[in-house]
């Protein structure tokens, strides 16, 4: 699905939050998608989408059709390729409201036959999330900004990212909160964040589990050794593992019966 078809989505799925979306007048390829208003606040967002790699795709298919098994193991952590796509919706924003007039949103819709795996990798991109382990906790534990984070190194420019993409059931929506803004409690505050019954992913609300973490710490993200450092002082535990996940699939070309 590309940018024009998705964009009246879009727009309807604002209004339901009680938000009224209006195209801004595009001046060149920079301009951000919508002026976005509610009754107490307002916002620039830009609309990106993203789908399948069409090289990928191609060498897919050519090996299918030989009758290879094409299996893989991708990572579900953050990504430089995406992380692009990020910086170049920020800049758009940044470049129409330089002086933060309005909040900040990038909306990013996935598509294509690995969306639900491209909306996992966006939000990891995002919020630099890590998987942890600890022998003193059951479980996986999930760290915000550990890696190279979008809202890190964004965080004076970018409030928050729109997340969506299509399953069998529907539309699947999350609000993702860039909880190291400096206008966080003002953004908690607007109409979207609080007009969200579900989807709400701010980790300053989200970290009162004991199975989140927050790096808010000015270390280079480079440092991993030093931000686990950080963590195992800051939450008390003497013992941290980083867990890299991965999707594992396999597919094999189904001949059709004639």
């Amino acid at each position: 699905m590309g940018e024009n078809k998705f964009k009246p989505i879009a727009k309807k799925l604002l209004k339901g939050f009680g938000l009224d979306a209006y195209n801004i007048p595009r001046k060149d390829s920079k301009t951000p998608d919508f002026d976005v208003k509610g009754n107490n606040s307002r916002y620039t967002m830009e609309l990106k989408i993203k789908g399948d790699d069409p090289e990928e795709i191609k060498q897919d298919s050519k090996a299918l059709s030989s009758g290879e098994i094409v299996s893989k193991e991708i990572p579900t952590g953050p990504r430089n390729r995406l992380y692009a796509i990020i910086k170049e919706g920020v800049e758009q924003i940044a470049d129409y409201d330089p002086k933060n007039k309005t909040f900040h949103v990038l909306w990013i819709h996935s598509t294509g036959r690995n969306a639900n795996l491209l909306d996992m990798r966006f939000y990891a991109t995002l919020f630099g999330a890590q998987d942890f382990f600890s022998i003193r906790q059951e479980g996986l534990i999930t760290c915000y900004y550990f890696n190279e984070s979008a809202f890190y190194s964004y965080r004076p420019s970018l409030d928050a990212a729109i997340l969506t993409f299509f399953d069998k059931a529907g539309l699947c929506f999350k609000l993702c909160v860039n909880s190291l803004s400096p206008q966080l409690k003002k953004f908690q505050q607007s109409d979207l964040y609080k007009s969200l019954p579900q989807g709400l992913h701010d980790p300053g609300i989200l970290q009162t589990s004991k199975k989140i973490m927050i790096a808010d710490c000015d270390i280079d993200r480079k440092e991993s050794n030093k931000i686990t450092e950080y963590l195992q002082e800051k939450y008390k535990l003497d013992h941290l593992q980083t867990i890299d996940m991965k999707q594992i699939s396999a597919m094999v070309a189904v001949p059709r019966e004639k």
